[in-house]
């Protein structure tokens, strides 16, 4: 029972305004204790006024907090097929912290409207005691309202997913090979670091065995949706740009060089809707090709798999059994595969939704790291930093993923706001 309750119960003697009292902060009116749908109801008709500077500048957080959870009352319809019963069940799941945060603010809410009216009681010991309980009623409801925002932006399903990682030397020749290796090591530091596995892929060394030109990783969580593992490395993809004097420059000239990073999430496969068909899929077999000791060329390791529908060609070799080479190709097989369907998706609501271009490939350079000046630099978010080598060793970067995140939340929810929807990346 409420301050207000347990107060107009010990002054129920005065009158029968007070008995009235009683029942409204106990959920009078004649509706059930705890009606769900009462409450709600009773916030959205109640807001012709706003109670506090913070609710007001929240309305349209409010408006579209309302449309999820009419969407969570929809959801608790009847559903027809299978397919209607897991996507119900889906939305109750993940909008349920959501629609009971918003019941918090509209129980609040209607506390206050209910004792409004007593405000002018005559009594003077009871107005100041129910202005006391306003104000603090007023701050309950600006608390209930900041939790709003994180409650509206769902987890994204990519989020805990594996993934590939694909490093390739731009311009820069040796520089940028060099530069390679030291981004593989920045990622693989990161990624240890967090107890997830990184298993190399592939790698291809630069000329006069300096540095790297190639290098794959199959980064993944020891236990499945343990960690935001896609979610940290989601925003790498694009062009990293690295300057600095090479070794062999005699003249103190800085160098720009590139390394190009992909990312790609690694998509269970789904029994009702699958990435690919093996029948699509083209499989050969071959020795093994290029340096690498005596099992080169002795045993048909060497696995290539082509898509024909789409004419995705993969190829593997690096490990001398024909079952992981099998397994990874196949690992990058879907990988690409997914990731087309998501470009395709994405352009097609960038057809019918232009303005949510800023949510899909925001320019080739993304990051310098500037060695003359110690300065690492995240061109998208105008972020930049000192300290470069603690950035490369992994523990800095850890500061980079957290103002990327903060940036992408921020832009999820005025799209969300806005009335155009989620973002993806």
């Amino acid at each position: 029972m409420s301050i207000i309750a347990r107060h107009a119960l010990r002054f129920a003697r005065r009158g029968s305004v007070r008995d009235g009292l009683v029942s409204r902060a106990a959920g009078g009116r004649g509706e059930p204790s705890g009606s769900r749908a009462y409450v709600a109801a009773a916030a959205a008709t109640m807001r012709a006024e706003w109670y506090t500077p913070t609710e007001e500048a929240s309305a349209p957080l409010l408006a579209a907090v309302e449309a999820k959870v009419a969407e969570f009352r929809q959801a608790q319809g009847e559903g027809e097929s299978v397919q209607d019963k897991i996507e119900r069940s889906r939305v109750l799941k993940e909008l349920g912290p959501l629609v009971d945060a918003y019941e918090g603010y509209a129980g609040v809410r209607k506390a206050i409207a209910d004792l409004d009216p007593f405000l002018s009681d005559p009594d003077p010991s009871l107005r100041e005691l129910f202005a006391s309980e306003r104000t603090t009623l007023l701050s309950d409801l600006d608390a209930a309202l900041s939790g709003l925002p994180a409650l509206l932006l769902p987890p994204l399903e990519t989020g805990p997913l594996p993934f590939l990682l694909s490093l390739n030397a731009g311009v820069g020749g040796s520089e940028a090979a060099l530069f390679v290796d030291e981004i593989a090591r920045m990622y693989t530091r990161f990624a240890e670091t967090r107890g997830w596995r990184v298993d190399v892929m592939s790698r291809v060394e630069g000329a006069g065995g300096k540095g790297l030109r190639e290098a794959s990783m199959k980064v993944e969580p020891k236990r499945a949706g343990d960690g935001d593992v896609y979610g940290c490395f989601m925003w790498e993809k694009g062009v990293h740009r690295v300057q600095r004097v090479p070794v062999t420059e005699t003249q103190g000239r800085v160098h720009t060089s590139t390394v190009a990073v992909v990312v790609m999430p690694i998509f269970p496969e789904r029994t009702d809707d699958p990435l690919v068909q093996a029948s699509d899929v083209r499989t050969e077999v071959m020795r093994s090709r290029g340096a690498g000791g005596q099992h080169v060329n002795k045993t048909e390791s060497a696995v290539r798999l082509t898509h024909v529908p789409t004419g995705i060609t993969v190829s593997m070799q690096d490990s001398r059994s024909q079952h992981q080479n099998r397994a990874w190709a196949w690992d990058v097989l879907r990988a690409r595969l997914a990731e087309r369907r998501r470009a395709q998706e994405v352009e097609r609501r960038r057809e019918s939704r232009r303005s949510q271009v800023k949510g899909a490939d925001r320019g080739d350079k993304v990051r310098t790291y500037n060695f003359p000046q110690d300065r690492m630099t995240d061109h998208r978010i105008g972020l930049s930093l000192t300290g470069l080598r603690d950035v490369l060793d992994g523990d800095g970067l850890d500061y980079v993923v957290a103002a990327l995140k903060k940036d992408f939340e921020k832009r999820r929810l005025e799209s969300i706001m806005s009335g155009e929807g989620d973002l993806e990346e």
